[in-house]
Formats: C-alpha cells, structure tokens, sequence
C-alpha cells in the first residue's frame, strides 16, 4: 500500500509539472486554440513516452523510446524550475509578453543542451586524503576507490562501463566499494556486464552493499550479477580488512517494502573492533548521525546524484543533511557521491559523476 501510494503521489507530481510548462507556454505564445491542441499532444505523449518505456524496458529492447523518455524527463524538469524561477521574478517585475516567454524557452534549451553535454564528459577523478587516528602506521596510504550509483541498464553501454573499470584500475586502489544502485534492472545482456566487471581489481577484493534500486530490480538479479563478477554484498554485516581495518554493509531500508530485509545498523556493528578504523558503506547518507554514535570513522554513501537536474538539485539539498562531498561530525567522517552514473535523464547541470579516491593517512 506504500509504495501504491508512493507511486500515485509520483504520478500527481508528474503530470502537474507537464500542466504547469504547458500552461506557461501556450499562454505566453498566445497561441490559438488548434495550435494548442497540437502542443497539448506532444505534451501528452512525450509524458507517456518515459512511463512507457520504463515499464516495456523491463521486457523488451526499446533503447530509442527510454532514451527519448528519459531527455524529456529532464527537460521538462528543468522547464518547471525555469518557469517558476520567472514567475518569482514576475511577482516583483513584470515579465510579460510573447517575448520573455520565448527568451525564457532559449534559457531552457541552453541549459538542456549543456546538461545532455555535462553528463556526457563521463566521471571525473576526485581524490579525498582524510586523517584516521586509529589507521596502523604501515597502512598509512591505504587507498579506497569508491563507484556509487552506476544504474546499469538499457541506457547503458558496455564501452562505458569498460572505462570506469579501467579509470578505477588505474588508480590501484587496495580496496574496491560499490555504494549501492549498480544496477537499474534485470539486464537482459548481464552477462557481458559481468564480465567487465569482474576485470575490476583491487588488493582487497570489490565489495558492494545494495541500494534501493536493487530490490526494484530484483535482488536474486543483483545477488548473481555479482556472483558471476567477484563482488561481495555485504547485507548488514561485517569483515576485517588487512587485518587492521573493519568493513561493515548494511541493506538499504527499501528491502523492508519486499520483505527482503531492511537497515540492521545495530546487527552489523555487532562484532566490530572498535580499536580498529570503521568504514560504513550504506547507500543512503542519512544514518550518519546514528553509525557516529556507534564508532564509525568513515561513512561512505551515494543515492542523491546531487540531484542531477533542476529542481532535484534544490530538493535534495533540502531533504539530507549530508547531501553531497565531505562532511565531518566530531572525528567522524562521510562522504555523499555524486554518483558514477546517472538515472534517469542522462543530464547533469550542477554537479558531476565521480570516481573517488579516498587516501586514509595515519
């Protein structure tokens, strides 16, 4: 029932922001009545074309209507934030007329444009040094490469997944973590996937925990795609790396809506050393202030893509505390990704995908 009445919600949400554009765009051209039933058509359609891909997605190979649908996701989004941001100006200046509201379209089409450009320039390599007290001095330069958020899928080719292994092998990492939403869903072609995957390499071997889109996409899908890549899951629990370091997991809370488990903070930290430095990797960055109070030194988290697009960027800003890059509570530390990939949209305004590099120094 929640998640019915989560996607209902979504739906209002949806084809309110659709109503708004056309609204502001048919009454700002003036345009005549038949004109505006040829717009209020494409509106309608370009609406249905990313619900509709999503779900045929699922079962079929429709790359052109998912991609389709997924820029007039986002160019819609940015036109909501567009027009409301003039409409807020409009209040205490008039902005009126056929030609702020094409000035206003031109705004828009400028900044789809570099979005669609921004997302294409591929992950950059961000590199994080952070002190850790109880880091041993002959692991002083232990490095950890964090992906977060990759969202396999139709929109994804194999030539790119391909340079993220080899970028995140470049870096010699001694530890590989995969913060959550590798995939979007159950790839039809996962098998080639995998095997670029398993080229991933690491001292200390790949781990990953789930994020919510996991379980959209059906755990056992995500259980054998990283069996057959060498990537452990780590589903509230923990391991001891080095010997020196200790590496808890924990499910992300979307597993409680399938009955496949839920965040058990408690249960993972169980067994661990607090003598020892405590890296968390959980997919969404709002436990941190609980995983501080129970030892951890290090969270590492991703989820909010620093919302992509205009308005998500605001909203998610607005929603977590600790929505993107370092934060740091007394001698505790998390990181928020950007994300590696993207969903949705393959547009970024604001921000960037990354590969991280974490240097832990004693």
């Amino acid at each position: 029932m929640k998640f019915i009445f989560f996607i209902l919600i979504f739906l209002s949400i949806y084809f309110y922001i659709h109503w708004y554009v056309y609204s502001r765009i048919v009454k700002g051209l003036e345009l005549p009545p038949e004109v505006c039933n040829y717009v209020k058509i494409i509106f309608i359609l370009g609406a249905l074309s990313f619900i509709t891909g999503e779900l045929l997605s699922k079962r079929f190979q429709v790359y052109p209507l998912v991609y389709f649908g997924a820029i007039w996701l986002g160019i819609i989004s940015i036109s909501f934030s567009v027009f409301i941001l003039k409409d807020i100006i409009g209040i205490f200046y008039p902005l009126k007329g056929r030609f702020v509201t094409l000035v206003t379209l031109d705004v828009i089409f400028l900044i789809s444009i570099f979005s669609i450009y921004n997302a294409s320039r591929g992950p950059q390599i961000k590199e994080i040094k952070l002190q850790i007290k109880k880091l041993p001095s002959e692991l002083s330069g232990f490095s950890i490469v964090q992906l977060s958020d990759l969202h396999l899928g139709t929109l994804t080719s194999t030539e790119w997944l391909k340079s993220i292994v080899d970028k995140t092998n470049n870096l010699n990492p001694d530890l590989i973590v995969i913060t959550g939403d590798l995939i979007d869903e159950d790839i039809s072609q996962f098998r080639e996937f995998c095997k670029i995957l398993k080229n991933l390499k690491s001292r200390y071997g790949v781990f990953a925990v789930t994020g919510n889109h996991e379980f959209y996409a059906g755990l056992k899908n995500f259980e054998e795609i990283a069996r057959r890549s060498d990537i452990r899951i780590l589903r509230n629990e923990k391991i001891t790396v080095a010997d020196s370091i200790e590496l808890a997991g924990i499910d992300d809370n979307t597993g409680q809506r399938f009955g496949q488990g839920s965040t058990d903070l408690e249960f993972a930290m169980k067994n661990v050393d607090l003598k020892k430095p405590v890296i968390l990797l959980s997919h969404q960055p709002d436990i941190f202030e609980k995983a501080v109070k129970l030892g951890v030194d290090l969270q590492l988290s991703g989820h909010t893509h620093a919302g992509q697009i205009p308005p998500m960027d605001l909203l998610v800003m607005l929603y977590f505390k600790y929505p993107w890059g370092l934060h740091k509570k007394n001698s505790s530390y998390i990181y928020t990704s950007t994300g590696t990939g993207t969903w949705g949209p393959l547009m970024r305004t604001f921000s960037q995908s990354e590969i991280v590099k974490i240097v832990l120094t004693k």
